[in-house]
């Protein structure tokens, strides 16, 4: 779409899905509207809930739906190549690519007004997905970070405030998936964050080409070097130039509810003395096609002890780390088994476990996703040996977090 529309001249253009129909007099229909544009139009939105009759405009700015909005038929031309994001979102920056249409029409409602219509001549093809896709799940689990990273168009980047919180990125080779990771920390409600990514001697261009592209924000911070060190080592060189009190791990492939930072800085500040901050996530299954199919929320445990997180390995996610604690523990270990490439988070949570107050919260704040490509994917046997070698840190009788005093949760 952007290469056409940058090929073409005209001053509008439409969006059409396979099956809608236009009857013959719809030109004249569509030149009538146009003759009447307001010049604060964005474009024109076609309202299939009213009865079909006599043209009828009203002004229109998208609010919250409860599925997704319909999208413009009629757009302004000049108003989607202008910036601060020319044209239609690229797969690479956008995996949600079904929703394209969605987050234009969201960033331009922060500036201009759609014209909403009610047509005689032009039909949309009511789709129906399949069960399956979850459609109404997954709209509900898009819609907030679509809306906030819109929002985040016309407000000025924080500047000249300490960060509340270091979100540590790793990558390697991950140049796919960077993209989507960064704006959804762009789109935080909270802005106090630094954002520093560790680029793990990356070989892959397409990755090079987006680190040397990052967004022009202060706040992020890259660190890159030449060898592949492994994921241990990787963060605790992020957490050796940690400014923040508190530390948040971001996968490359993961991104982040928009208030994921809002509520857990809330919880640290109602709960003294503890040292990881964990919440609920939102499970993605990549497809071969790199579809995203929505599984679902999937809780973490209430409470977490070295044998309980040894035996179930559970997906813990997000997880915030008190900075002095980590440092105090000597941060990630990477002189075990796979030198800390395979379940560092895993070693880490045992260690705080054994000693210290972890709080739950019960929300999903996290989006995973699972892609057949990733690490633990490619490692499917590896566990058990790393399990084996891991049982000699359990103490018996276990100093983990039995009681209530040990694990805060909800």
């Amino acid at each position: 779409m952007n290469q056409t529309l940058c090929e073409e001249s005209y001053p509008w253009f439409m969006t059409l899905h396979a099956g809608d129909v236009l009857l013959p007099h719809a030109k004249k229909e569509i030149e009538g509207w146009l003759e009447t544009s307001p010049d604060n139009s964005a474009g024109y939105i076609l309202n299939t809930a009213r009865t079909q009759g006599s043209a009828e405009i009203s002004k229109k700015t998208p609010s919250s739906p409860a599925q997704a909005p319909q999208v413009p038929l009629l757009w302004r031309t000049e108003l989607v190549l202008n910036d601060p994001s020319p044209g239609f979102t690229a797969i690479e920056k956008f995996p949600f690519q079904k929703y394209v249409l969605t987050d234009k029409m969201l960033e331009l409602s922060t500036r201009y007004e759609w014209t909403e219509v009610v047509s005689n001549s032009i039909f949309r093809h009511e789709r129906k997905a399949p069960a399956w896709m979850k459609e109404s799940e997954e709209w509900h689990a898009l819609w907030p970070l679509l809306q906030a990273t819109a929002q985040g168009y016309k407000q000025a980047p924080l500047t000249g405030c300490s960060p509340l919180v270091t979100i540590a990125l790793c990558t390697y080779n991950d140049g796919a998936y960077l993209p989507w990771a960064v704006r959804s920390v762009m789109a935080q409600t909270c802005e106090a964050w630094e954002l520093v990514i560790l680029d793990d001697g990356s070989t892959e261009e397409r990755t090079s080409h987006y680190l040397m592209r990052l967004p022009p924000d202060p706040r992020i911070n890259l660190i890159r070097q030449k060898q592949n060190s492994g994921k241990a080592q990787a963060l605790n060189r992020i957490l050796n130039v940690a400014k923040a009190a508190w530390l948040l791990e971001l996968d490359a492939d993961d991104w982040l509810s928009p208030f994921a930072l809002e509520r857990l800085l809330l919880r640290a500040d109602m709960e003294q003395g503890v040292a990881l901050i964990y919440a609920d996530h939102i499970e993605w299954v990549e497809r071969a096609s790199k579809q995203l199919i929505y599984q679902g929320v999937r809780a973490a445990p209430a409470s977490m002890s070295p044998s309980k997180l040894l035996d179930e390995a559970p997906a813990v996610a997000p997880r915030m780390y008190d900075v002095s604690v980590l440092k105090q523990l000597g941060g990630w270990d990477h002189h075990h088994v796979y030198g800390g490439r395979l379940y560092e988070d895993i070693a880490l949570l045992m260690k705080l476990s054994r000693s210290h107050e972890l709080l739950h919260v019960p929300e999903a704040l996290y989006h995973r996703r699972l892609r057949m490509s990733s690490m633990t994917h490619r490692h499917p046997h590896q566990y058990a040996i790393w399990k084996n070698s891991m049982k000699d840190k359990i103490s018996t009788p276990e100093a983990g977090n039995q009681s209530s005093g040990q694990n805060a949760h909800e």
